[in-house]
């Protein structure tokens, strides 16, 4: 593997330094508000993605890294983001849309889960372009799309036809970024598919588990 990640919330992982990050993305925060109450930390070179997923936390999330790119000094612009995981997951939309954005940046994205990765959030997790980490007591879980479904007959059938398209959209990015393909993954995410840090690095959809630095015995 090209980059390493040890565990610390720092990274010092090497890419090009000749990469730039480029897009229009207004950056908004207070000059005397700590950055880390915005969603970025940049000392440990971290953002946050937190709860739920919904409307508006693909800005936020655009908002954030631009944000600690801004408040980087000199070569640190170029050091990847590690962008640090809690959440059972929400909207399928605002998930793609941040994936998309992560393969859209020069800059490498480590994605790495404290506590869970769920549903929409489990599959941005495993779409990091960077290092995918996970605590060792942490949990993440995939399943099928779903979606309340109602109306006029020509509807429903219009909506189904766009919930399938996303189902294999889907598949695509998680067989993409795992060991396993679309089939065994259509077959098991029917239901609740819930993984255990190990398993996830069994299946490929993480990379390496965070050891704790203190223990007893």
């Amino acid at each position: 593997m090209e980059d390493f990640y040890d565990g610390q919330l720092n990274d010092e992982t090497k890419i090009n330094k000749q990469e730039k990050v480029t897009d229009d993305i207004p950056v908004k925060w207070k000059e005397t508000t700590t950055q880390i109450d915005y969603g970025f930390d940049v000392e440990s070179s971290s953002i946050f993605l937190f709860g739920e997923i919904m409307d508006g936390t693909l800005y936020d999330v655009m908002t954030r890294i631009r944000g600690l790119i801004h408040m980087r000094d000199g070569d640190d612009k170029n050091k990847p983001i590690n962008m640090i995981i809690n959440s059972g997951g929400g909207s399928v939309y605002e998930a793609l849309g941040i994936i998309d954005y992560m393969q859209s940046l020069d800059i490498k994205v480590n994605t790495i889960v404290r506590g869970c990765a769920m549903s929409a959030a489990a599959l941005i997790l495993c779409a990091g372009t960077g290092i995918r980490a996970a605590s060792q007591n942490s949990t993440i879980m995939f399943h099928e799309i779903s979606s309340d479904i109602y109306g006029k007959s020509s509807d429903m059938k219009a909506n189904v036809q766009h919930m399938e398209q996303l189902e294999n959209i889907l598949l695509g990015i998680i067989s993409g970024n795992s060991k396993k393909d679309i089939d065994f993954w259509k077959s098991n995410t029917i239901k609740d598919f819930y993984l255990t840090p190990k398993q996830g690095i069994e299946l490929g959809v993480i990379d390496t588990i965070i050891q704790p630095k203190h223990t007893r015995g």
